[in-house]
């Protein structure tokens, strides 16, 4: 009868609300969810049974975020202020019990990395990064089966839970000819990525790189969801997504730009400059790349004959170049310095009222 009642009592200890909010805050940050983590991680830490456990998973929470996520992911940046508090919560952890051997070590990962004068970002996880390579090689296997697509886009969901695997995915299901499954998961997408931008906003350090990041996975999947649409012949469903992706972003993306050159070429309206512009931007895979180029050379209405189709490419890939250039530093010149809180080398406050009325060349240099 004694065996049962300890037995009971352990498993009772185990389902304690600060024990499953540790778990959760592990769980949560796992997938790089920081905000919730970090939320259930510090309800765990004020319960004495679970407080070294949960200053220790904070502690590397945060050692993370102050040292190690540098562009981790696009836009992040170290955060310095997370630096202090990592080594607070590991000495927490081990007020806690200090003989947790775990703690220890990361004590002294942490206070190395406070005495370096640089540190490397994060590697990515073996484990994700497994999951991202079993998912794209899906792109190269046109019989796979869609359950096994499916199943290989929702492990690598579980694992992390940034929108690349929606993303990927939904373009693999496109090349297998499942539309509508890629529609619903470019959409699930949309949600992981303002989601996964919300847990993690004081990385990006500056408002306009997470709007940016917003516009960047919204534009993405209107871009799929309107290619999908385009394969499925809804001309004018694939137009209006389409052209939000284009908005959303910026007419920067190669594929959005060849996407939209298709559609014109495919309702007879002028296509020449999507390609032009596709062709301008970097990135983009070799095939779709070499589509571009012969579209081109067979699309009807005035322009450059076929023999003088390469010069002419060349000449007009390097105008729009240049002019792209251009715009980017009109953008910079002539403005009004704005406030900003600086020091001098030594350290000492230094106050730009007195270059009012100067011209000034800036060059920015950050170091934390």
């Amino acid at each position: 009868m004694a065996a049962v009642v300890v037995v009971t009592f352990v498993g009772l200890l185990a389902q304690s609300p600060a024990r499953q909010q540790l778990a959760r805050g592990n769980a949560l940050w796992d997938q790089r969810l920081a905000n919730s983590a970090i939320a259930a991680l510090e309800a765990a830490a004020r319960d004495r049974g679970t407080a070294s456990e949960a200053y220790e998973a904070l502690g590397r929470l945060y050692t993370f975020k102050g040292w190690l996520q540098d562009n981790v992911f696009p836009g992040w940046h170290d955060e310095p202020e997370y630096r202090e508090k990592a080594l607070a919560a590991l000495k927490a952890s081990l007020a806690a019990d200090a003989t947790r051997a775990s703690a220890q070590e990361a004590l002294r990962v942490a206070e190395g990395f406070a005495a370096a004068d640089k540190i490397d970002p994060a590697a990515p996880r073996p484990e994700v990064r497994a999951l991202d390579v079993k998912l794209q090689s899906y792109q190269t296997t046109p019989d796979a089966p869609v359950s096994d697509i499916v199943a290989a886009i929702e492990a690598r969901e579980k694992a992390q839970a940034d929108p690349a695997p929606y993303f990927t995915g939904a373009q693999i299901l496109i090349d297998h000819g499942e539309y509508d499954r890629a529609i619903a998961m470019a959409q699930r997408g949309v949600a992981a990525s303002d989601r996964f931008i919300d847990e993690n906003l004081s990385a990006y350090r500056m408002a306009g790189k997470s709007q940016g990041s917003y516009a960047r996975g919204r534009g993405t999947a209107a871009d799929l969801v309107g290619w999908a649409l385009f394969l499925k012949k809804d001309y004018a469903a694939a137009a209006a997504k389409l052209e939000e992706a284009e908005r959303l972003l910026q007419g920067l993306d190669f594929a959005n730009e060849f996407h939209l050159g298709e559609l014109a070429r495919m309702q007879r309206r002028p296509a020449r400059d999507y390609y032009v512009n596709a062709l301008s931007l970097a990135g983009g895979p070799a095939p779709l790349r070499q589509r571009a180029t012969e579209a081109l050379a067979h699309l009807e209405g005035p322009g450059p004959v076929p023999t003088e189709l390469d010069a002419w490419l060349e000449a007009e890939l390097s105008r729009r170049r240049d002019q792209r250039k251009a715009a980017a530093l009109e953008s910079l010149v002539d403005r009004p310095l704005p406030k900003l809180t600086l020091t001098t080398v030594d350290g000492k406050p230094y106050d730009t009222a007195g270059l009012r009325g100067k011209v000034l060349l800036l060059n920015f240099f950050a170091s934390w």
